[in-house]
């Protein structure tokens, strides 16, 4: 993918930063980029077409990254591939060999139960699908998150938009992982950037406005640098055999025109060199200059740079190999992500009910300190379904789309969920009574606006007691106070019982000590009273038969009450 070996020749411009450092901007994304490197996760899911929830890892990768970026106030600009272009052709079917090759591979490491050795292959034949990146399409939708197909190559896109004024909706910088972008003449570029926001920025006009160094760009220009980038060989045109980026950067240092570089790369390599070489260089140096981009003010096709006569005449004005040209209505749809562009089908966004799957949920970094429940009811975001299409080509593709009826319900349970946490329900059942250490100190404030009435002015509430009125509804608080009077009540009447209790024992002491001498003097079998000692068996007398109905008449007292 890019230019062979490009980024390693200039690692010296290469300067390690933080996405932060584009705070307040807008900033590209190339989709395809980081749907690869999401896609390593669950490549043997995606291309086994496994029905797992780890199949849709990297719709996840994707977001993270996407609310790392919101979380440093950068405006996420994604694009992504479209059709591909004639003269990419080649290179598509090779990249096609290999992964069918390395799909083989895995499957052969899978019969033997090596399943880690498997995976390695699988990482290496996963394919992004424009049904793919509708999934993700879907997300940035629901996720208000700016996005546009490009009609051909995303670079292309990304680099015309690096080229226009914020205002215009340009952007700022690109983050990819493609050095196609250099070529293109993209002013700044983010490779490699983690999940933490560091990453390497290439500057472009700072490589060619650089003081000496190794290697040198200081009498280069962009054609010239593009040029560079085609002969050390690139996605439109292979290299000739023998040259490199060292040996490309070597030539247009030394003659700074390509004409003359590809007379003299003629006469060098004459043998291996193929005939129409240089018809295929100025074509894909062209696609680096002048590829079609979508323009979102005029709603239609447009090349990033006005093609030259004497070029047109060059090529014969034959631009096919840029891509044909498309009608506006096929373009817009594109764009917006309603027609794939690989076969002109639009998608199916009503896939049948019977392929949802489970939601994933998506947070935003503004949300990140909201309630687990309020997050959960306005950001479940349902992933579902295969469309008619995909399942007749065994590819899956789902759509933000789910059962009116189900949606109903679960949002409706939630509602009266969150109500019942703000405003609870009155209750008539008895509530389970909570103890609390008495060393634990209540810190509940006496309520001095609890009007007493007169039938509870008797009543010493504690400042439990205030706390149960208080803080209750106005049941539970007649409740309370029904309940205080009626321990108030007992406490009278045990406090009766106790009297009468007290001149009981007092005459049972005085008919014991008058039965005491008249008895013989037999021993006497004691009995223990509690509160008041061992004494001797009591004799019938009328005296005591007093005393028992006095005790009988206090029993009969307690047995009413």
């Amino acid at each position: 993918m890019g230019i062979k070996d490009l980024l390693r020749f200039i690692k010296p411009y290469l300067q390690s930063i933080h996405i932060k450092k584009y705070s307040g901007k807008r900033v590209g994304i190339d989709a395809y980029s980081w749907l690869h490197k999401g896609a390593y996760s669950c490549s043997m899911e995606i291309c086994l077409d496994m029905n797992s929830d780890k199949k849709l890892r990297y719709l996840n990768y994707f977001m993270h990254r996407i609310n790392l970026l919101r979380h440093y106030k950068i405006t996420p600009v994604v694009v992504f591939d479209g059709a591909k272009i004639p003269c990419k052709a080649s290179t598509e079917h090779e990249r096609h060999r290999r992964r069918e090759t390395n799909r083989e591979s895995a499957m052969e490491k899978l019969k033997q139960g090596n399943v880690n050795a498997a995976i390695e292959f699988f990482q290496r034949a996963v394919s992004i699908t424009p049904l793919m990146a509708h999934q993700l399409i879907q997300i940035l939708r629901t996720e208000n998150v700016e996005f546009v197909v490009a009609p051909y190559e995303a670079d292309a896109q990304l680099a015309y938009l690096s080229s226009v004024d914020a205002e215009k909706g340009g952007i700022a910088a690109v983050i990819t992982e493609d050095s196609d972008l250099l070529a293109y003449g993209c002013q700044a570029i983010i490779f490699k950037m983690d999940r933490y926001g560091n990453g390497e920025e290439m500057v472009l006009d700072k490589i060619f406005d650089a003081v000496p160094s190794k290697p040198s760009f200081q009498h280069f220009d962009r054609e010239l640098f593009a040029g560079m980038c085609v002969l050390a060989g690139c996605d439109f045109l292979p290299s000739v055999p023998g040259i490199g980026i060292c040996k490309a950067h070597s030539f247009v240092s030394k003659y700074k025109n390509l004409d003359r570089v590809l007379s003299i790369l003629k006469l060098e390599k004459a043998n291996q060199m193929p005939e129409d070489y240089s018809k295929s260089f100025r074509e894909a140096l062209s696609v680096f200059q002048h590829a079609r981009i979508y323009d979102a003010t005029i709603k239609n096709l447009k090349h990033i740079k006005p093609i030259p006569q004497n070029l047109l005449d060059l090529l014969d004005e034959k631009l096919d190999f840029l891509g044909p040209e498309l009608p506006p209505s096929v373009v817009i749809a594109i764009a917006e992500g309603n027609l794939n562009p690989i076969n002109m089908e639009a998608f199916d966004v009503y896939p049948s009910s019977k392929y949802l799957q489970d939601p994933i949920v998506i947070r935003n970094h503004c949300e990140l300190q909201k309630p687990a429940a309020i997050i959960a009811s306005r950001q479940k975001i349902t992933l579902v379904g295969k469309s008619r299409k995909a399942s007749e080509n065994g590819v899956t593709g789902l759509a933000m789309t789910q059962d009116p009826v189900l949606t109903e319900k679960k949002y409706v349970s939630e509602a009266v969920a969150l109500q019942k946490l703000v405003s609870p329900e009155e209750t008539h059942e008895p509530a389970e009574k909570i103890t609390i250490p008495e060393d634990v100190p209540r810190k509940i404030p006496k309520n001095p606006f609890i009007i007493k009435s007169s039938a509870d002015s008797d009543l010493d509430l504690s400042d439990d007691d205030r706390s149960d009125v208080l803080f209750s509804t106005p049941d539970s608080a007649i409740n309370v106070l029904s309940k205080k009077r009626k321990l108030h009540q007992n406490a009278i009447m045990d406090e009766e019982a106790s009297e009468i209790t007290k001149l009981q024992v007092s005459e049972t002491l005085c008919a014991a000590k008058e039965s005491q001498e008249s008895v013989n003097s037999k021993p006497v079998k004691s009995y223990e009273v509690k509160g008041i000692g061992k004494i001797g068996k009591l004799k019938k007398s009328k005296h005591n038969n007093t005393a028992e109905s006095k005790q009988n008449s206090i029993l009969n007292f307690f047995s009413r009450v």
